[in-house]
């Protein structure tokens, strides 16, 4: 058994005995996706503002993010903070997604985790979670 059949073996038994635990806010795979790009050094109450209005225009889907222009993009996602610089951002992702994976999750499934990995951290953008400070106290 490799250890990424023995890790979804351990991941199914814990499902089957404490359910989804819901630890991210999201209805669809792009809500959870958008919303982990504009959290970025922003509060969750104010990431879900910026999703809320995604959501009342219908631009909450890959497609329509995709073919909105990134100033249209900044206006819808003001309440994140930072919202032209994390519109540049979410383009980034959505042009990538579009480009080498046709904009499907379900294409991602098949993906090497490491390339995948690599490839999500070579977007502009979208990088690697810095470290939380660890201190110990006796």
């Amino acid at each position: 058994m490799t250890t990424g059949e023995k890790l979804l073996e351990i991941y199914n038994l814990l499902y089957a005995a404490f359910g989804p635990q819901h630890w991210w806010p999201g209805e669809t795979q792009i809500e959870i996706t958008a919303g982990a790009i504009l959290t970025q050094n922003t509060s969750w109450s104010n990431v879900k503002k910026a999703i809320t209005n995604l959501k009342n225009v219908g631009c909450l889907t890959a497609q329509k993010l995709y073919e909105l222009k990134v100033e249209e993009l900044s206006e819808l996602i003001r309440p994140a903070g930072y919202y032209n610089i994390k519109a540049k951002r979410l383009k980034n992702f959505i042009n990538w997604f579009f480009k080498e994976y046709s904009g499907d999750f379900k294409m991602l499934e098949d993906v090497n985790t490491g390339r995948l990995r690599e490839e999500l951290l070579s977007i502009n953008g979208i990088g690697r979670k810095p470290p939380i400070p660890f201190s110990c106290t006796h």
